[in-house]
């Protein structure tokens, strides 16, 4: 059983491989997720007492602390499994409470809480669209805010903050304006791009809006964290799931510059990818700015591994991509983790294990030694 120190003295181990990763670029170097992304999630925690307790309490300046405080005990409990594992995954809290509360945000409508996750359709016409600002103000980003900062006031040295979840711009856009955004993108390409380029500036002041009002006592380097990975300082999420729905000309026009601007203007990006992508895997490494590239995977589609392993267009897409900045996949099957081995060590990845933790005795040291055999990331 770990004590608090050596929690500390582990996760400062799995930062330290962490930011050694990001800063090689050579092929071969492999991080390992048994699986990915096992503290508690502040998400699910949120997005629970917002459907159970209500909007009005839980956005109370006077209860978020205790309601903090409820969650980060719930966290550090976690942390015995995030630990007794010793893979690279490190422990975060994402503020994030649903898809449509990052919409609500940016728009200061209200969105559908069902316990779950939030969500908001907004379809809002170009005149309404062209009088939303950002408004320091709107309850949902005091809400961020305060959380943010009951979050820090309860850190110990023992965990990360992701201090908000974006939506890719291109994203960000298809939930203010709708599915009608993609039609548009031929029909009336020009607002479309104003809509997406003022995206990335609410993104960026909100980053800056976040970065200025909340008191963070961690040294500089301590940097941010999502789904088990690192990143430096300012380092943003986005929810890049239209880059798989769209050509390649048309992600290199109306995604790849805004997400960049974004990056590029930050510590650097994380972009949360699904399977039906894996055919833009290079496009979106070769984004300025990506710090990693993470998939899911999907319903009726070749996952991750299977691309590596079984598809070679695809297989190189992933390696040529991952050379440009990492790729991360998960469900990797233990009974072809040799085979995938032989393939990965060409790029440069982070595999996510397809594992069963139920067991307490099982620390899969076994699988992560396999794996950084292989990997140059010692």
């Amino acid at each position: 059983m770990f004590s608090p120190k050596q929690y500390r003295k582990e996760l400062q181990t799995r930062v330290a491989r962490q930011r050694a990763f990001h800063q090689r670029k050579e092929p071969g170097d492999l991080l390992v997720y048994v699986p990915w992304d096992r503290a508690y999630s502040l998400e699910g925690f949120l997005t629970d007492r917002l459907k159970r307790e209500g909007v009005q309490k839980c956005l109370d300046e006077a209860y978020i602390p205790t309601m903090i405080g409820e969650y980060v005990a719930l966290l550090r409990d976690s942390q015995k499994e995030v630990f007794r594992i010793r893979d690279d995954t490190v422990p975060s809290a994402l503020v994030y409470w649903g898809i449509g509360s990052i919409t609500a945000a940016m728009t200061a409508l209200e969105p559908f809480h069902d316990g779950i996750t939030s969500w908001l359709e907004p379809t809002l016409s170009w005149e309404q669209i062209n009088q939303i600002r950002f408004d320091p103000d709107n309850k949902w980003i005091q809400f961020a805010l305060h959380v943010n900062q009951a979050l820090w006031n309860l850190w110990d040295e023992d965990y990360h903050v992701l201090p908000f979840l974006h939506r890719s711009p291109l994203d960000a856009a298809n939930g203010i304006r709708g599915t009608e955004l993609f039609t548009e993108m031929y029909t009336d390409p020009k607002q479309v791009h104003r809509l997406i380029d003022w995206c990335v500036d609410w993104q960026l002041a909100l980053e800056r809006f976040l970065d200025r009002n909340v008191k963070r006592p961690a040294p500089s380097g301590w940097g941010t964290a999502v789904w088990g990975a690192w990143l430096p300082d300012g380092g943003v999420f986005v929810n890049g799931d239209p880059v798989g729905l769209i050509s390649r000309e048309m992600a290199l026009e109306f995604e790849q510059p805004y997400t960049a601007r974004l990056f590029t203007n930050t510590g650097g990006g994380f972009f949360h990818n699904h399977s039906v992508g894996l055919y833009q895997a290079d496009l979106v490494s070769s984004t300025p700015g990506t710090l990693v590239q993470f998939f899911v995977n999907d319903p009726k589609q070749p996952t991750g591994p299977q691309a590596l392993l079984d598809i070679p267009a695809l297989r190189e897409k992933l390696l040529a991509g991952s050379l440009k900045a990492p790729i991360g996949i998960h469900g990797v099957p233990l009974d072809r983790l040799d085979e995938l081995l032989d393939i990965a060590r060409h790029g440069r990845f982070v595999l996510a294990v397809d594992a069963d933790i139920k067991d307490p005795s099982r620390e899969f040291s076994d699988v992560i030694q396999k794996v950084r055999a292989v990997s140059k990331l010692k």
